[in-house]
Parts: structure tokens; C-alpha cells; sequence
């Protein structure tokens, strides 16, 4: 009798310890997380930011994989990659509205100026120009398409302005913006809810002709693919051939919190072992 409540007290004392430094262990990641979002400096921001990842800091998890997105991205920008049978590059990383609190200011610098350009603001001439370079297609003949939007409104205050320059700046290229005709408005895909499960309404026909020509598709932010997907196989029944797809921006993959603890905890060990 005497050694079961002593076990009983065993672990009831194990328990309270156990409860004890978990809340230490959350008070310790809510500070440090604080810190990190208080942080002026990268490398002080990154410091409190991995110790808020080690505490078990769910957001600390977000906001690292946005600060290192080398880390869990497949793709960098600017560098070309295949993907759904496409050759395809982008100029940055994208981050939805959601995650702004999240972010650095160079981050939601650059993911608003993709807002504007969305609203026809800012013309997208260097990202188009950086891309180009990127995929080794300056100075070659072209034919550029652009990605119909969710109405024809939207689709020619995104990108008339790429389509003056490449009209009057790039003589080897031309423009196919009035190839496409958006003849109804659709929900849009980048505010549709349950993304992954959504099915494309395609608002839109191809009525210039194209057959023949080589295409490069632009479109302002890579998701999932789908809607270039879709894009490419109306481009190619109507007889053109698709060489590249150019986006201003992907949207960032956001990893299971697992993947990002384990890969603080790993480089956390590796310097351990290096000192």
C-alpha cells in the first residue's frame, strides 16, 4: 500500500513539473516571438525568432519560414524551373494579406506592389524584363499572352501597360492582348475559398489566331498552376505552342509547423557540434 502512494505521488509530482515547465516553455516562446517582432536588425530578428521556433512558438514557426524561405521553397526567383510540362520563373515571393504580420518590411513592400499592379498602378515592366533575361529569351521572337482575369475590365488595366512596352520597346516581340476575349466576369481565383479543391470556370476564348506562334504566358502571382495549366491547353488547341510562363510573384508555401521546428532544432544541433 505504502509503495503504490508513493508511486501515486511520484507521478502526480511528475505531472506538476511537467505542467510547470510548459508554461515556462510557452512564456518563453511568447517573449522571444515579442522580441522577434520588435527586432530591427535581420540577424536579431532570425536569433529570437528560431529560440520562439524551439519553445514550440506556433506563429514564430510562420514567421521563420517567411524569413527563410530558401530553406523550404523548391524554386528561387529568377531561377527557371519545369513545372506541369511548362518552363516556367518569377520575380519574387508572394505573401497574402493574411500573413502580414508575419513579414518584413521589404516583403509587404514587394507583395503590395504586386496589389498595384494587379490594379493596372504600376506597369510590371521590370519584372517582365528580369524574367526575360532569366528564361534567355531576349532578343528571340515571341508571342506574349496574357493570363485572362476574372473580368475584362481587370484583364486590360493589369497589363496595357506591358503591352505599349512591348509594343514600341520590344520589336522581336508582339503582343497578344487582344487575341483573348473575357466575355462574362467570374469570382476571383486568388479570393476563391478552398483553393486547392477549386474548379476552374474558364470566362473566356481565344479569338486571335495564333497558330503556330511560340508563347509566353504572363500572369501576376503562381499558386497553384492550375489556372496556367488551363491557359496552356487552350493556347495549344487553338494552335499555338507554349515556351515559357513568367509570373511577378509565387505565393510562399507555408510547411507543417514539424518541418520548420525540425529544421531549427537540426542547424541548432549541427552548431552544438560544430563549437
Amino acid at each position: 500500500m505504502n509503495e503504490r502512494l508513493v508511486f501515486i505521488l511520484l507521478l502526480c509530482a511528475m505531472g506538476v513539473l511537467w505542467y510547470i515547465i510548459g508554461c515556462w516553455r510557452r512564456k518563453a516562446g511568447e517573449v522571444a516571438f515579442a522580441a522577434a517582432r520588435m527586432a530591427e536588425q535581420a540577424e536579431e530578428r532570425d536569433r529570437y525568432c528560431r529560440l520562439a521556433v524551439m519553445a514550440g512558438h506556433r506563429d514564430a514557426c510562420r514567421m521563420f519560414c517567411f524569413s527563410r524561405p530558401d530553406l523550404f521553397e523548391d524554386h528561387p526567383p529568377l531561377k527557371p524551373f519545369k513545372s506541369r510540362g511548362i518552363r516556367m520563373t518569377f520575380y519574387g515571393y508572394y505573401y497574402p494579406s493574411r500573413h502580414k504580420a508575419f513579414i518584413n518590411d521589404e516583403q509587404r513592400t514587394f507583395s503590395r506592389s504586386i496589389y498595384r499592379f494587379k490594379e493596372g498602378k504600376i506597369h510590371g515592366i521590370e519584372f517582365f524584363k528580369a524574367c526575360m533575361e532569366a528564361l534567355q529569351m531576349d532578343g528571340k521572337p515571341y508571342h506574349v499572352m496574357f493570363m485572362p482575369c476574372s473580368t475584362d475590365i481587370k484583364y486590360f488595366q493589369r497589363f496595357k501597360r506591358l503591352n505599349w512596352y512591348i509594343r514600341t520597346h520590344r520589336p522581336e516581340l508582339t503582343s497578344g492582348l487582344y487575341d483573348v476575349d473575357v466575355f462574362e466576369p467570374r469570382e476571383s481565383l486568388h479570393e476563391a475559398k478552398g483553393q486547392a479543391n477549386r474548379v476552374l470556370e474558364r470566362n473566356y476564348r481565344i479569338t486571335g489566331n495564333i497558330k503556330g506562334k511560340k508563347i509566353i504566358i504572363i500572369d501576376d502571382v503562381l499558386t497553384t498552376g492550375q489556372s496556367v495549366t488551363d491557359y496552356k491547353e487552350e493556347i495549344e488547341r487553338c494552335g499555338g505552342k507554349v515556351a515559357a510562363a513568367i509570373f511577378y510573384g509565387k505565393t510562399i508555401t507555408v510547411p507543417h509547423p514539424l518541418l520548420v521546428k525540425m529544421a531549427v532544432w537540426g542547424n541548432h544541433f549541427a552548431r552544438c557540434l560544430e563549437s
